[in-house]
């Protein structure tokens, strides 16, 4: 099991994290996957405060699809939608900051772009809950977390209750104010991002409170669906009806591979693979 894997398993879980924590609470969710998230805020309170975070940065002219910024009140019935609304389909983070509300926005917006040696210079959907989850395994905190205290990424099944919480290091101001941005990824980082994103996919199919599928099972399981995958099997439908097939080596199977390099549609592919494992 790789060692982001193995640490983001490990990682402090907690129900209801909005609970009890001191700062404002805010959420950062992205409104292509969740159309009608003012409208359902709104249903619950007229005065929440939002905002869209291209708002006044280089990507100012994508704002109609704009990630947008929310001011929660601590506990009741708007922070319980804004976690629904954020493990829905895997939409968005909640988090915790003492500083000002201009300097915690002013930093999500810093955060908009990243630099990679792949990529170069690129947007970054750091408000996704996987790739959240990458970074906090793969880079320092001090520069990621900013003047936030607290980030959380929730579950990726309704099932289960843990959502996973990610807490800056302490470092002095000054340091902090040295660190460069935007923000530079490793490749791991990247690698860590696809891993996190299959254990999303995954587990909203497999909960985790359900014990169907065994966290030291996942390594085989991601596995073999960056194999199938290799052989032309990328459709969900088709990686989802043989999920409870791929708790064994596919790789070792030598019926297996000859079937997955033959020139065949993907569904039947997968159908044939079926009927073998």
């Amino acid at each position: 099991m790789s060692t982001w894997l193995t640490r983001f398993l490990t990682q402090t879980q907690r129900a209801e994290p909005w609970q009890g924590e001191e700062g404002t609470l805010y959420m950062l969710i992205d409104s292509v996957r969740q159309p009608r998230v003012e409208e359902q805020l709104f249903q619950l309170s007229e005065d929440v405060e939002i905002k869209p975070l291209f708002q006044g940065t280089a990507f100012a002219e994508l704002n109609d699809v704009s990630p947008l910024w929310v001011h929660l009140p601590a506990g009741g019935a708007m922070a319980a939608k804004a976690a629904q609304l954020c493990l829905d389909n895997r939409s968005g983070i909640l988090l915790t900051s003492t500083a000002d509300a201009q300097s915690s926005l002013a930093h999500a917006r810093r955060l908009l772009q990243m630099r990679s040696a792949e990529y170069g210079l690129a947007l970054a959907r750091f408000y996704d809950p996987a790739f959240w989850s990458a970074l906090a395994l793969t880079v320092p905190t001090p520069a990621l977390f900013g003047p936030w205290e607290t980030v959380f990424t929730p579950p990726a099944n309704p099932s289960d209750s843990g959502w996973r919480v990610w807490q800056r290091e302490e470092q002095d101001q000054e340091d902090l104010a040295d660190t460069g941005y935007p923000l530079s990824l490793q490749a791991s980082t990247l690698a860590a991002v696809d891993e996190l994103r299959w254990w999303y996919w995954v587990r909203a199919l497999e909960a985790e409170a359900s014990k169907a599928l065994a966290d030291a099972q996942l390594p085989l399981v991601l596995s073999n669906l960056c194999l199938l995958i290799e052989h032309g099997i990328e459709e969900g439908r088709h990686l989802q009806s043989l999920l409870p097939h791929l708790q064994q080596q596919l790789s070792e199977r030598p019926e297996v591979m000859e079937m997955l390099r033959r020139d065949l549609p993907a569904f039947e592919k997968a159908q044939r693979l079926e009927g073998l494992v």
